[in-house]
């Protein structure tokens, strides 16, 4: 618990990291902090013409297509970006780290925190587009409501569960430096495995859904997907999985961190 406050009076530290890390992404740039909204603007935009017009969707629990994935694939860019980020994030700023300036866990939480802000910041042209897809501009309507006010909890566990593993791949990193190069190919997997592109009840009954199903990431992108797109309230079950395990992943990653803390200085 220690560690844990010494974290929180870092707070300012980490702010202040996290405001250089958002700067320097844009830096250089004409339209600076626009990109992300532009991005994913031009992303939902390649997104309506694929799928209504050269590959229409059949299922009609995912339509309008384009919107259920843009629901699913921010959350997603949030994870995959925070999560490659923090692994790296201790051997990137080695200088730092040797010099002991502050605790080693700001690092891995500024990669998260960076990442999370700009999925903030692509939050008002995906609200913009729900909003569009209520009235009917992506054929289906999509209901719009009250059940808007379960992403800022969405938002605090996904933060949970990338801290945890930040901190765990980030130690790892460190000491295996082959994590970093096969991430890529794990996250591609995941990717797939995770209800992004598809929603589980789609699926036909069989093993591989199952072991879909058991995909620790599926009870919070299914929490995303009833959230902004379905617009209804996820299950008590739903809720309990996707606190249960960023809570266990938070707990597993920081024990791990704090266990080979003492060696980073050396090993990066």
């Amino acid at each position: 618990m220690e560690r844990l406050r010494d974290l929180w009076r870092h707070r300012a530290l980490v702010g202040v990291l996290v405001a250089r890390e958002v700067k320097a992404r844009y830096r250089g740039s004409v339209l600076g902090f626009f990109w992300s909204l532009l991005n994913p603007l031009l992303m939902l935009a390649v997104y309506a013409v694929v799928f209504q017009l050269l590959l229409p969707n059949r299922s009609p629990s995912t339509s309008p297509y384009a919107l259920f994935l843009f629901c699913g694939l921010l959350p997603w860019n949030w994870l995959s970006s925070s999560i490659s980020d923090g692994a790296a994030s201790l051997l990137t700023h080695g200088a730092l780290l040797r010099k002991i300036l502050f605790p080693a866990e700001v690092l891995p939480a500024v990669a998260v925190f960076a990442q999370g802000v700009h999925f903030l910041l692509a939050l008002p042209v995906l609200l913009a587009a729900l909003l569009a897809g209520a009235f009917g501009a992506f054929g289906p309507r999509v209901p719009l409501g009250w059940a808007l006010v379960q992403v800022p909890l969405l938002l605090l566990l996904q933060a949970v569960l990338l801290l945890g593993i930040a901190l765990f791949l980030s130690a790892l990193t460190v000491h295996f430096r082959d994590v970093k190069d096969l991430l890529q190919t794990v996250l591609s997997v995941l990717f797939f495995a995770t209800p992004i592109l598809y929603s589980l009840k789609d699926l036909p009954k069989g093993r591989i859904t199952g072991l879909l199903a058991l995909n620790p990431l599926a009870p919070l992108f299914s929490g995303w997907h009833d959230a902004l797109f379905y617009g209804r309230f996820s299950p008590p079950g739903t809720w309990a999985a996707a606190a249960g395990i960023s809570l266990v992943a938070f707990a597993i990653g920081w024990a791990f961190f704090d266990r080979l803390r003492d060696s980073f200085p050396e090993a990066v």
